[in-house]
């Protein structure tokens, strides 16, 4: 084995709770499925996306890490499972059935998977008190969340009691790309044109606005992860840098200059260019990024750990990218 760990790995369960009433069914998940290993995972009676095995099956998704020399896998929920559309007694129903599936994995497996949940960030006080629950009662490392919460970007002080919890359970949080809120205002929408172009958008927009809204300064405890290097976060830090300085650390919301804040960050290494891998992982964020590949999605990063040793980087950068910053995410819990 080559030490590698992806923290940025989905699953979805083959089956789905019925719809706890009629008036959800059009925004409730269920599997069409062809066979055991295969199906397509319909919102209400709108195709989503086509899924198979490696989705809910150990030993299947085990065979491609033993492929591609990947130790461990962090699993985390498809982000179109996190539910904040919903009422929050209906997300409930899905948070615990995609929590325990994650569980269950884990326990099926503990030497090859850790796993990361979801809670019902819609309302923050019950995600808040659900946090706890995610470690308690599933063995979980820590949450995850999407890039905005129902159009609302994580900076806002609305979520405060979410990052309080997560800080005071010692809960990793990985922010993941969701409904970008720029897709709304494309009419109609395009679906590959929000997933290649606007997820790292959407990305970056959160990024800055918890950076703006001096959440780390609040919660200076917090590990938060960014999927896709951060988006489009390391072109905007010049632009805010120059904001900060001359805005009293914008409005005296944030004493900590963003770049300080954003070497504090986590970030993955699905961005699929060795250049700006190279450039965060050594100049934006040292020490800070670590193996996501999206797997088992179409544009998944393939062979990722091979590709991280084809890049030339020193060798403490690339042992701090294959192992060494997961390590430090999920606070040694590997």
């Amino acid at each position: 084995m080559s030490g590698f760990i992806d923290v940025h790995s989905h699953v979805s369960p083959l089956v789905f709770p019925p719809a706890p009433h009629g008036g959800v069914a059009s925004r409730w998940p269920c599997m069409q499925c062809q066979s055991s290993v295969e199906g397509t995972l319909l919102i209400g009676e709108t195709p989503f996306r086509k899924l198979d095995a490696r989705s809910w099956d150990v030993a299947r998704r085990i065979e491609d890490m033993d492929r591609d020399e990947i130790d461990v896998q962090v699993l985390s929920p498809m982000p179109e499972l996190l539910s904040y559309w919903l009422d929050t007694a209906d997300a409930m129903v899905l948070c615990d059935a995609t929590n325990h599936l994650i569980a269950s994995m884990v326990h099926a497996a503990p030497s090859r998977f850790r796993g990361l949940g979801l809670v019902p960030l819609q309302e923050p006080e019950v995600a808040a008190r659900m946090v706890p629950r995610l470690k308690s009662d599933f063995g979980l490392l820590g949450v995850e969340i999407g890039s905005n919460i129902n159009g609302a970007l994580l900076g806002s002080s609305e979520f405060d009691p979410f990052w309080q919890a997560a800080e005071a359970e010692g809960m990793a949080v990985f922010v993941h790309a969701l409904h970008p809120i720029a897709a709304k205002g494309i009419v109609p929408p395009d679906p590959s044109y929000t997933g290649f172009a606007l997820f790292p958008v959407d990305t970056g927009m959160t990024a800055a606005s918890i950076i703006m809204g001096g959440v780390l300064d609040r919660f200076p405890r917090l590990r938060i992860a960014f999927s896709h290097g951060g988006g489009t976060l390391g072109a905007m830090l010049g632009r805010l840098q120059l904001g900060w300085s001359t805005t009293s650390g914008f409005d005296g919301k944030s004493p900590t200059a963003p770049a300080d804040q954003a070497r504090r960050f986590f970030y993955d290494t699905n961005v699929y260019d060795p250049d700006y891998l190279t450039y965060l992982a050594t100049r934006m964020a040292p020490g800070q990024v670590f193996g996501g590949t999206d797997y088992p999605y179409l544009i998944m990063q393939k062979d990722p750990a091979r590709w991280v040793r084809s890049l030339g980087l020193p060798s403490d950068v690339e042992h701090s990218i294959c192992s060494g910053a997961a390590g430090r995410f999920l606070a040694g819990a590997l």
